[in-house]
């Protein structure tokens, strides 16, 4: 597989990025609304069981369905890999950087992310905080890197290394800019936070149904990128 970069790729791949991202906390709060049988408040990145939930104990299990949902896009991806059609793989590489897997990895590194907060909920009486992070680490990693590394495996760019570094880290540079300060930023200040649908503000609701209806118009421009 030799990819070739296009403006109106780039564009695509970060509308997939924004979907993928949606269903991700709609995947958290979904089962938790599943959980509770209500809806708690969220943001753009951040949700929360309802006040009123009655049973918080099994909050573990909406944390848990959004690394469910991201890894196993990745997975699925990855699968994609291995079909002799080009438009088929490009898609399969797509799938797997648009689920952020670096991101994923390096914030259990860090100590955060839903993971850890899976890992603490059936570690912490038995293991110190430095241990969780290492076990933590160490299953994201088995689960991350397989799909990272088939990627790269496929890829005869010459700069191949380059491509999947860029990969791996532009997406999270685009997050933190246009999605966790731009519209977090603008959602915080008031603006369309009302009208909750499944307990998400109108201004997500609209962003991720024009992210769906781009993506859709562009949708052939994600299988392009194999050369």
């Amino acid at each position: 597989m030799r990819i070739k970069l296009s403006f109106f790729y780039i564009i695509a791949f970060l509308l997939l990025l924004i979907v993928m991202l949606e269903l991700h906390e709609t995947i958290h709060i979904t089962v938790g609304y599943i959980i509770c049988g209500c809806w708690g408040n969220r943001d753009f990145n951040v949700w929360a069981l309802c006040d009123t939930c009655n049973n918080p104990s099994l909050s573990w299990l909406a944390t848990l369905a959004g690394p469910v949902f991201s890894f196993s896009m990745m997975w699925w991806g990855r699968s994609l890999l291995s079909a002799k059609k080009a438009p088929t793989k490009a898609l399969g590489f797509s799938l797997i950087f648009a689920n952020i897997p670096f991101g994923r990895i390096t914030e259990v590194m860090k100590g955060a992310g839903d993971e850890m907060v899976v890992a603490k909920h059936f570690l912490k009486p038995s293991f110190t905080h430095a241990q969780i992070i290492l076990i933590a680490s160490v299953i994201v990693l088995f689960v991350g890197l397989p799909p990272i590394i088939k990627a790269f495996r496929v890829l005869a760019n010459k700069n191949a290394l380059l491509y999947i570094a860029g990969f791996l880290t532009l997406p999270l540079v685009f997050i933190l800019l246009y999605i966790l300060i731009a519209m977090n930023s603008l959602l915080h200040t008031g603006f369309l936070s009302f009208n909750r649908i499944m307990g998400t503000p109108l201004l997500i609701t609209l962003h991720t149904l024009l992210a769906m209806v781009l993506l859709w118009w562009l949708r052939k421009r994600l299988f392009s990128l194999n050369k």
